[in-house]
């Protein structure tokens, strides 16, 4: 029997929060992004530390920051 990916999320519903948020990771590590995709992403990255080191932006602290990230994923889910 072929697993999906359907029974494989349901299966990872299953574990704890923790153990979730590792699988995750470990999934995330397995994905090589295409080189393309890399260079915007440090193209992104330069163009954010020279914002701060200007000082046009302000740094948020990470948990901070990880809240206002789910709670803009809330909000589009629920939209």
């Amino acid at each position: 029997m072929t697993t999906t990916v359907q029974q494989v999320f349901e299966e990872a519903l299953t574990l704890s929060e923790d153990s979730r948020v590792a699988l995750a990771e470990r999934l995330i590590e397995s994905v090589v992004p295409a080189p393309q995709v890399v260079s915007e992403q440090m193209e992104v990255v330069r163009r954010r530390i020279a914002d701060l080191e200007a000082g046009r932006v302000q740094p948020v602290p990470g948990p901070e920051g990880l809240n206002r990230v789910r709670e803009s994923l809330l909000k589009r889910a629920a939209a």
